[in-house]
């Protein structure tokens, strides 16, 4: 029994050795390169000795020197060589190690066959093949990148498809993906366009109940507000803020509510009282109130180091110069000029419509004509465009109608931008009592607000002349006709004048007359023309001045002359006459008896008790016996009111009295009367005001 024993102890000392025979037989095989050798040793070993085994036989089928090499096989046992490396005691990895068979050559192996797998995964690059690397190679370096090559490819199959279904797929699979953010958009996007498709009031609201976190929340909520408010009336706005009392679009839409308020509208402190009581829940208050005091305030645009601004009729800077340029308020809105581009202010001096325009005229009619691009078109007091800009003429609206080119010919725009008229006209003016003259190639006529024609095109020239007549051109020659086609003057004159007192100046072959309204002649005989006598012979006061023989007359309405000698030169018609004898002026009641010697060598009619007169080049003013009240030293007189004149010194214009008191000292460019009450002063390139009747200047000059 003992020698049985014995003989068991020693088989068992000698087969791990010579398993331990076979590893190193294989290592030593593998290093000569002797492949089927170390994959049968290795192969034997497998099953005493499977952590150095299987590195060894992954070894050889990463090689690509062999005929064995396969690049699943390498993963496979060196897994096996990592799963089963915890379990060597220490005798066997100090063992192992001989061969290179340690911890960091073993896990440094499979890093290296996962980089390998990883660059034949990016190969075939697929959402499967990446999702099958990672599932394997979870230690991998490489995973963050095959996680964010998956990412991607399924990210752009996802968005090659486009639907929302497709995003929410990936973002249930991917939750944590680089993409993630990305897709949600497009998502969110998808979702809305899906559900808004039809593009109808219905489906914007049907999808704001239903997706009140959605990112296009707000654009459904716009889409909602611009389909429900698209008329821009009262009632939309209105109707909408009711309807819609939770939509980010209801201050806007007060807004506008507010401003579409004066396109129906006078702009001015009762006609926003009336809104107020309206509306006594517009949400803002304090801007209505300012509104309202503004409203009827008088504003004066200035310039000031060559930015313009406003100043009340008191003078107070109500709105600082910054503007490059502004012209006067218009409905309660100014054009100004910001960065090279125009829009248009409040009287609080808030923008409210964006500068954006290359060029814009005042509001009219709640409407204004604005210029993009070198085209115009026509916006509302919200800065919509009622009219797209694409026209290369367009006129303001008046009394409700537009006229615009397209297309070398003219239509009209209702003030909706509604086309009322087709074009058909070559040329049109703005309507005027419901009638606006129109030409039809060469002629011209009369049509009404539906395009009925009431004069025929049948007229070389046609132009509105007084009440229900019309001055009209046949065969070269004036005549006057009325709407309803009856001739009042026959088509035989060169010229009609405007009517004045009730007489019409005629001219024909060279001779001129004058007619009533009912075509009857004033003067026997026809005068014949000279210089300027369109002007001079126009009846002012009740008479006219006419050149008889080289000399002139006044005449009064019935033809009768006022002097029975006619003078060297006449002024107008006046209690005291300027007339001139022998090169020098003088003054003669309506009777002709000289009042005031002829000393002057020019001389005005008097206005009131005063004539402006003199000797060249000054001037001064004299009273009814002829002395100088304010004497001659002055370049020009201007009359501004009975007891105020514009006065040009030295170059410079200055305000004097009557009695020759200096208002305004002579430093001014210019001086030009605004109203009775305010004229408008220039220099040095800064504009400003004075007060007539306060006698100062509203906005003291900057030094």
């Amino acid at each position: 029994m003992k020698g049985v024993f014995l003989f068991f102890l020693s088989l068992m000392l000698v087969l791990p050795n010579a398993q331990a025979g076979k590893i190193k037989k294989g290592f030593q095989a593998l290093e000569i390169y002797n492949y089927f050798e170390a994959k049968q040793q290795f192969e034997n070993s497998l099953k005493k000795e499977i952590v150095p085994a299987a590195y060894g036989l992954s070894l050889i089928y990463l090689r690509t020197d062999n005929p064995f090499h396969n690049l699943d096989s390498a993963y496979n046992y060196i897994v096996k060589a990592v799963q089963f490396f915890p379990d060597l005691n220490p005798q066997e990895r100090l063992e192992y190690a001989i061969y290179g068979c340690d911890s960091m050559e073993i896990f440094g192996h499979r890093e290296l066959v996962s980089s390998i797998l990883f660059l034949r995964t990016k190969k075939e690059n697929s959402v499967q093949a990446f999702e099958n690397f990672i599932a394997k190679n979870h230690w991998s370096t490489n995973v963050d990148s095959a996680v964010f090559l998956r990412d991607q490819l399924a990210f752009i199959r996802a968005d090659s498809i486009g639907t929302s279904d497709e995003y929410s797929n990936f973002l249930s699979n991917y939750p944590t993906s680089y993409f993630a953010n990305d897709a949600n958009s497009r998502y969110e996007k998808s979702l809305y366009l899906e559900n808004t498709a039809s593009n109808t009031l219905t489906s914007y609201v049907e999808f704001v109940r239903k997706y009140p976190e959605n990112l296009y929340l707000p654009d459904a909520e716009d889409q909602i507000f611009n389909i429900y408010t698209k008329t821009g009336s009262v009632e939309s706005y209105k109707k909408f803020i009711h309807d819609f009392p939770e939509n980010r679009n209801v201050n806007l839409a007060w807004r506008k509510l507010y401003n579409a308020h004066f396109q129906k509208n006078s702009y001015d402190s009762e006609s926003i009282e009336n809104f107020k009581l309206e509306f006594p829940e517009y949400p803002f208050q304090k801007e209505l109130e300012m509104e309202m005091e503004l409203a009827n305030t008088i504003f004066y645009p200035i310039k000031v180091n060559q930015l313009w601004g406003f100043i009340d009729e008191y003078g107070k800077v109500i709105i600082q110069p910054i503007f490059q340029d502004a012209e006067n308020y218009s409905e309660g809105l100014a054009l100004v000029k910001l960065e090279g581009k125009y829009g248009y202010i409040n009287k609080s001096g808030k923008l409210v419509i964006a500068a954006e325009f290359d060029d814009a005229l005042a509001f009219n009619e709640g409407r204004a004509v604005v210029e993009l691009k070198d085209k115009l078109g026509m916006i509302n007091r919200n800065g919509e465009f009622i009219i797209p800009p694409r026209h290369k003429d367009l006129g303001n609206l008046e009394n409700g109608f537009s006229y615009f080119l397209l297309d070398s010919l003219y239509g009209y725009f209702d003030a909706k931008g509604i086309v009322r008229i087709k074009p058909k006209y070559t040329e049109a003016s703005n309507f005027e009592n419901g009638k606006a003259i129109v030409s039809s190639g060469d002629y011209y006529g009369l049509i009404d607000v539906f395009g009925t024609t009431f004069i025929a095109m049948k007229y070389q020239g046609l132009r509105h002349y007084h009440n229900d007549i019309y001055l009209a051109m046949q065969n070269d020659f004036w005549g006057l006709i009325r709407i309803n086609g009856d001739t009042i003057l026959p088509f035989i004159y060169d010229y009609i004048g405007k009517i004045s007192n009730n007489r019409i100046l005629i001219e024909k072959e060279e001779e001129f007359n004058f007619v009533d309204l009912n075509g009857h002649l004033l003067l026997a005989s026809w005068i014949p023309v000279y210089s300027e006598f369109k002007q001079l012979a126009t009846f002012k006061n009740g008479y006219a001045k006419i050149k008889f023989e080289e000399k002139f007359n006044l005449i009064d309405t019935t033809g009768k002359k006022l002097f029975s000698q006619p003078k060297e030169n006449i002024g107008d018609y006046s209690s005291l006459i300027a007339v001139k004898k022998a090169d020098q002026w003088g003054y003669v009641n309506t009777t002709g008896a000289q009042i005031i010697p002829f000393n002057f060598t020019w001389a005005n009619s008097f206005e009131g008790n005063y004539a402006i007169t003199g000797k060249d080049p000054f001037f001064g003013l004299i009273n009814k016996q002829g002395a100088y009240v304010v004497n001659p030293y002055f370049e020009q007189l201007t009359f501004l009111n009975d007891s105020l004149l514009i006065a040009k010194s030295l170059g410079n214009y200055g305000i004097i009295s009557i009695h020759g008191d200096t208002l305004l000292n002579f430093v001014y460019l210019s001086i030009e009367p605004i109203n009775e009450k305010v004229v408008r002063i220039e220099k040095g390139g800064a504009i400003f005001y004075y007060d007539l009747v306060l006698n100062k200047i509203m906005k003291k000059e900057e030094e």
